[in-house]
């Protein structure tokens, strides 16, 4: 009798489990279509829905982290509030993954079609969430801020690099330029760029002056520190002329002791705190404007850059300021001119990098040929000879000094940008 009900308590046990499994796996099943429904109201209930009701609340999407992070560091000790739901695939350093965005992701966000877009607003128009933010502010892409326009409140662009992103193709491109103008003529919007290159660039191609409000990148919260004896080399993108960089400089400092290294030979990874400890940073730059200069530049560390002659040269031989453009920074093609025409016929065309005269006029207008206290070479003897005789922590003192001013220059224009997003929110009406 023994042998004979073991197997059949076994069995009705095994169907017990076998039956939850099942119902488990069916309410799994029926839940799905609506799991990022509940998903949603689960992290809405998770907010502090009287902190945001009481501060201006920005939102952004973007795929760079850097911009954003900026201006969190700066409006956040202003009492500003932020939703920052990043598309970046380096979100997770900053830990503001776009987890919760509904309708929008990195497939369809680069270029919303017009059915996405009415989506989005369709959804987002209601929600809480949205009812209580004040302003949008776009960094990279620009074009993220025509999701935007429905919502009838203050729109903020910061170009921190050309502005057509994924808006390339001539229709898009033109359509991106008649949104922008239409948020221009709006005194609650704010039409600017972190860097003058794309401020003008911006008024090339549209007429609008936007303003600039370059990047403070001040969080680092690191001050320049000497104690180490290498130079170091920032990356160099065109590998072709990095080859003949190296060359060049090696026989240059034949009769020289000092050590220049790549910084990525010497650190793999680094701290903030490692660039400061060296004399200074020599540069062939890549991009008109990058945030890793800001940073730099704010830890007031000596830099050395290329004269705008030099530079020129090397860009219309070498292509090195190879993210400059669009068509050479992802399809390696040097350009000839713009896809479409610009508005200002007296200024040369940006995206002609084949013309000196166009060249050397918009490579002026990069950061390290706006910004003070910054180091020329005009070849790599040159740039030894500067190496060897330049008072480096003098520079650095005279950095510290204009970062203070530009500091205090920044909140002040933030302060007024803030005070006219109230004016003009319904949330503070």
């Amino acid at each position: 009798m023994r042998t004979y009900r073991r197997p059949r308590r076994h069995y009705r046990w095994f169907s017990r489990w076998y039956s939850s499994i099942l119902l488990i796996l069916i309410f799994f099943i029926l839940i799905r279509p609506y799991s990022e429904i509940i998903s949603y109201e689960l992290y809405i209930q998770t907010l502090d829905i009287q902190s945001y009701a009481n501060s201006i609340t920005i939102w952004n999407t973007d795929f760079h982290i850097s911009p954003i992070r900026d201006l969190k560091a700066i409006l956040i000790p202003l009492g500003v509030k932020f939703f920052d739901t990043s598309l970046s695939n380096s979100c997770s350093r900053t830990k503001t993954c776009a987890s919760h965005l509904r309708i929008l992701n990195r497939e369809n966000a680069e270029k919303p079609s017009k059915e996405f877009a009415m989506q989005f607003y369709e959804f987002y128009k209601d929600q809480l969430e949205m009812n209580l933010v004040d302003a949008f502010v776009c960094f990279h892409p620009v074009g993220m801020c025509e999701l935007y326009m429905p919502f009838n409140r203050t729109i903020i662009i910061i170009a921190s690099t050309r502005y057509e992103l994924w808006r390339f193709d001539p229709p898009s491109w033109t359509e991106l330029n008649e949104n922008l103008k239409q948020i221009a003529q709006y005194p609650k919007n704010i039409i600017a760029a972190n860097n003058l290159y794309d401020v003008e660039y911006i008024r090339y191609f549209t007429g609008i002056n936007a303003i600039l409000l370059p990047s403070l990148c001040d969080y680092t919260n690191v001050d320049y520190n000497l104690s180490r004896e290498e130079f170091l080399i920032a990356p160099i993108h065109v590998k072709d002329f990095e080859v003949l960089f190296k060359k060049l400089l090696r026989i240059s400092l034949q009769s020289h002791s000092i050590q220049v290294v790549p910084i990525r030979e010497l650190y793999s990874n680094y701290e903030y705190s490692d660039l400061a400890k060296h004399p200074a940073i020599i540069y062939v730059p890549y991009q008109v404007s990058v945030m890793s200069l800001f940073e730099q530049y704010r830890m007031n560390i000596p830099l050395l850059f290329p004269s705008l002659d030099l530079l020129t040269q090397w860009h219309l031989e070498f292509s090195v300021v190879n993210e400059k453009t669009w068509d050479q920074a992802l399809f390696g093609e040097t350009p000839q001119g713009s896809h479409i025409r610009g508005v200002l016929s007296s200024v040369p065309d940006p995206n002609n990098d084949r013309d000196r005269t166009s060249v050397r006029y918009w490579l002026n207008f990069s950061d390290f040929y706006q910004w003070p206290h910054i180091t020329y070479y005009d070849s790599t003897d040159d740039l030894v000879q500067k190496l060897t005789t330049t008072d480096f922590p003098l520079i650095s003192k005279k950095m510290k000094e204009h970062n203070k001013q530009v500091k205090e220059n920044l909140l002040t224009k933030w302060k007024e940008i803030l005070d006219n997003i109230k004016r003009y929110s319904r949330k503070w009406t």
